[in-house]
Formats: structure tokens, C-alpha cells, sequence
């Protein structure tokens, strides 16, 4: 395996009692493409705005390149 570009560990995402994301667990490494699909709803929009900072999570940690953008 490479270097991870991206290491996301047991991210969840709440919006009051409903889950949008639970438990995820991605890796992403220098040097791959990757492509992130799935149903309507699924969460891939609230993922990459919790990527990007635009949103926090409820749990979990998000490294980019080994430092990490999550918000205590």
C-alpha cells in the first residue's frame, strides 16, 4: 500500500435523530483513482462536505495527507 491521501475513521454524521452517515471507514492512497457511487441518499454528499469542511461530524476523524481536519 502507499502513502494514504485520505484515512477516514468511524465517521458518523447526525441531523437530529436520523443518521446520514454511520460508522465509515475509508482509505484512500497517492497514486489511485477512486470513484464514490451510490443510491440517492446514500450520504456521498455529506461525506464530501465533511471532507472539504464544509460540515462536522457528529463522531469520527478525518486525515488528509496525515493531519487532521476534524474540529474538536
Amino acid at each position: 500500500m502507499g502513502d494514504a491521501v485520505l484515512d477516514i475513521k468511524n465517521l458518523s454524521k447526525r441531523y437530529n435523530s436520523k443518521w446520514a452517515l454511520k460508522n465509515i471507514n475509508l482509505r484512500l492512497d497517492k497514486g489511485r483513482i477512486y470513484g464514490l457511487i451510490g443510491k440517492n441518499g446514500a450520504g456521498k454528499t455529506t461525506l464530501m462536505r465533511m471532507i472539504t469542511g464544509l460540515s462536522f461530524p457528529t463522531e469520527g476523524i478525518i486525515n488528509v495527507f496525515g493531519k487532521s481536519i476534524t474540529r474538536n
